[in-house]
């Protein structure tokens, strides 16, 4: 209890720390944070570079395809193309959808903040730390970024450990095999020293470009659902742990008028946030499925090798992706936080005795306090309450899909079967 009580608070900057320092990466200030100019120089000259190389990848690879020669009768490059081409279409529609709408989200985002608790003992009353990154989600952020690595660098660690094999069983006749992350042809032989190692890092910076808005719009959802999480619990908490008293009938009504005004201003961060993504997400929904079972598929053809290794981490990692992207929303509809369990000090009982709490949703808390006490005019405003907020609140794509943990299990039933059938037909 006093390591809960002595706890330091975390600010905004905590909250928004990650998404930003990720796309500071590629050399993206979103929030335009004050900086020398020769720091804003070199990053705005690597987000060029790594565009044009993205652009560059992406233009042979449309080309190959079209050149459907260099395709066809080989079923397990035709799986590997369409696995680039799914997860590249994937990043593309995050890039143009962030930029398309960056604007609005700095908006959004400002907003969160100007109605962030400033003081100590108001991120307490908010219980701001349970809402915090849990650690979980920080790894798999972590993990997603080292399996990136994995297989952009992958290749060229199994070329030098193929070469260096080579060396110590046949000696001089050893030649470098110059394997790359990505299959297709570009405009240049990459089978030479100098030429491998461009072609290396045109693949690094394209690859850390666009996996940066792959994964870095899907933190700033997250980051955006654990903030408006945050302000329905404690209006939720907030309406639980009032008193209401006949005497108190005018004092009574304006706490509720207050406590509505709060809530249709939460109601507004999240229908904005729905707005801006909500049909990136069903599309993320798609190129997620569509990923995994090219992902699966490729897989089990590799078998167990550092290819192989390097592409089952990945379908991990695409999969955890999108699991945390559906647990915030599930969040959302069960408006309970961060299923931690969040110990408070009960105001009017002793020092040693506390309990613990989850946010409930509003109508619950509205229940669950004792608006038996209340006037009629209290009790009446308290049922309109009740019936107006009653509807779950949802990360959706214009309500045709709800993003949640059923959708998560959904999409894995449906890679499941796909990698099923596929080993099949392959052991047959």
């Amino acid at each position: 209890m006093e390591n809960f009580e002595n706890e330091i608070q975390r600010s905004y900057e905590d909250f928004i720390f990650i998404p930003t320092m990720m796309f500071k990466s590629i050399g993206y200030d979103f929030l335009y944070q004050p900086k020398p100019k020769w720091q804003d120089m070199l990053m705005r000259v690597y987000f060029f570079l790594g565009l044009a190389s993205h652009y560059y990848i992406i233009y042979y690879l449309m080309l190959r395809i079209i050149q459907w020669d260099t395709l066809a009768g080989d079923p397990v490059t035709i799986v590997r193309y369409a696995e680039i081409f799914f997860l590249l279409l994937n990043s593309e529609t995050k890039v143009a959808t962030f930029l398309f709408y960056r604007k609005r989200i700095r908006e959004l985002i400002t907003k969160l903040q100007m109605v962030f608790p400033g003081s100590d003992s108001e991120r307490r009353y908010y219980n701001v730390n349970s809402f915090y990154w849990p650690r979980v989600i920080r790894y798999g952020v972590y993990y997603f970024c080292f399996v990136v690595l994995l297989l952009i660098f992958g290749p060229c660690l199994q070329s030098t450990c193929i070469y260096l094999y080579q060396r110590c069983t046949i000696g001089n006749q050893a030649k470098f095999p110059y394997l790359r992350a990505y299959p297709m042809k570009v405009s240049f032989d990459s089978n030479s020293p100098l030429n491998y190692v461009f072609s290396q890092i045109l693949e690094f910076t394209s690859t850390h470009f666009f996996m940066t808005f792959n994964i870095g719009t899907d933190v700033w959802i997250m980051c955006l659902s654990a903030q408006i999480c945050m302000h329905f619990a404690y209006l939720g908490r907030q309406l639980s742990s009032y008193n209401p008293s006949e005497e108190r009938s005018i004092e009574d009504c304006e706490f509720l008028v207050s406590v509505v005004q709060k809530h249709k201003y939460v109601i507004g961060f999240h229908k904005e946030l729905n707005n801006i993504f909500g049909i990136l997400l069903a599309y993320n929904l798609f190129a997620t499925a569509s990923t995994l079972c090219c992902v699966a598929f490729y897989t089990i053809v590799c078998g167990f090798n550092l290819n192989g290794v390097s592409f089952l981490s990945y379908f991990i990692s695409c999969a955890a992706q999108f699991y945390m992207v559906c647990y915030y929303g599930q969040q959302l509809i069960d408006l309970v936080g961060l299923q931690e369990k969040i110990r408070i000090r009960v105001l009017n009982k002793s020092v040693n005795e506390n309990f613990r709490l989850q946010s409930e949703a509003l109508p619950n808390a509205a229940y669950s306090q004792t608006w038996y006490n209340g006037s009629p005019a209290y009790r009446k405003q308290l049922l309109l309450i009740m019936l107006n907020t009653d509807k779950p609140v949802v990360l959706s794509a214009k309500g045709i899909i709800i993003i949640s943990l059923d959708t998560f299990k959904n999409m894995m039933n449906i890679t499941y079967r796909f990698f099923a059938i596929m080993r099949r037909v392959l052991d047959d």
